[in-house]
């Protein structure tokens, strides 16, 4: 009996990276709304931290909430350094963006799944569903309230479903979306040397040779044409926004380029990925 209710006592962990300082207040502000069983641990907006806070036993949250934007680094990248070493950590994926631009790469990267910021019911929703050792793809959203506000945050957490039960039905994801997996399995894959599929079915590992082992010149043939001129830009000292103005896009738009580039080249930051494109 008192294991028992030590087990329904002990709060969840939650950290989270995001170099939006505010997107990290509000989280933090609204936490106890979204899972009221959780206990905030800390909040970082380097990447570089959360990666030693993440595998640190005495820092380790049992679930970190990761940005998919973090400057240099990209929160795939994140997810895939934590999900190769460890499955004590859950891990949940969050963007301003569209999920479709992440979902698939975070789920290969070892995530339990990936939800808009601005979706106040649906982060609740992940949350207790990722918490409770599932995983979570998000259903289309015919609008959007964002979470960079704390006060409109806490208004709107107010209102959604916190307490209530996500199915896992309701949580299947349609057909052509990616199939997120377990920490205990993704990293059972990630650890071995192989590779998660995501459109393959649960336990399937690609047994191709990891990026890490594939020349430079083969590797950076996966590029498109705006992720190598992006490198190429910035290689010769030009800033996000300075592209940004000369391609006449946001530089969010360049900053995408960029982390999809990353990712693509294997590389652990944005730094390496230049080298290895110019090493091509």
């Amino acid at each position: 009996m008192n294991v028992e209710r030590k087990r329904e006592t002990t709060p969840v962990l939650v950290a989270a990276v995001d170099n939006d300082r505010m997107a990290l207040l509000a989280l933090k502000g609204i936490l106890p709304q979204l899972l009221p069983s959780s206990q905030w641990l800390w909040g970082t907006g380097d990447a570089d931290e959360a990666l030693d806070k993440a595998l640190n036993p005495e820092t380790r949250p049992k679930l970190l909430l990761v940005d998919m934007s973090l400057g240099e680094a990209t929160g795939v990248s994140v997810c895939r350094k934590i999900r190769t070493r460890t499955d004590r950590v859950l891990l949940l994926g969050i963007t301003a963006f569209s999920v479709e631009t992440y979902a698939e790469r975070i789920a290969a990267a070892g995530a339990q799944g990936i939800v808009p910021k601005a979706d106040i019911p649906q982060l609740a929703q992940a949350l207790c569903t990722v918490a409770a050792g599932g995983t979570f793809m998000p259903r289309p959203m015919a609008s959007a309230r964002s979470i960079a506000s704390p006060v409109a945050s806490r208004t709107s957490a107010a209102s959604a479903p916190l307490a209530s039960s996500v199915s896992s039905a309701s949580l299947a994801s349609p057909a052509g979306n990616p199939t997120f997996r377990t920490a205990i399995e993704a990293h059972r894959l990630l650890a071995n040397g192989g590779t998660i599929t995501p459109g393959r079915a649960t336990g399937a590992t690609d047994t191709s040779t990891p990026d890490s082992a594939v020349p430079a010149t083969d590797r950076t043939t996966k590029l498109g044409a705006k992720e190598a001129e992006t490198l190429y830009l910035l290689s010769r000292g030009m800033t996000y926004d300075q592209i940004a103005t000369q391609w006449g896009v946001a530089a969010s738009t360049v900053r995408t380029h960029a982390h999809r580039a990353v990712d693509k080249l294997g590389a652990h930051s944005l730094a390496h990925a230049i080298a290895i494109w110019l090493s091509r």
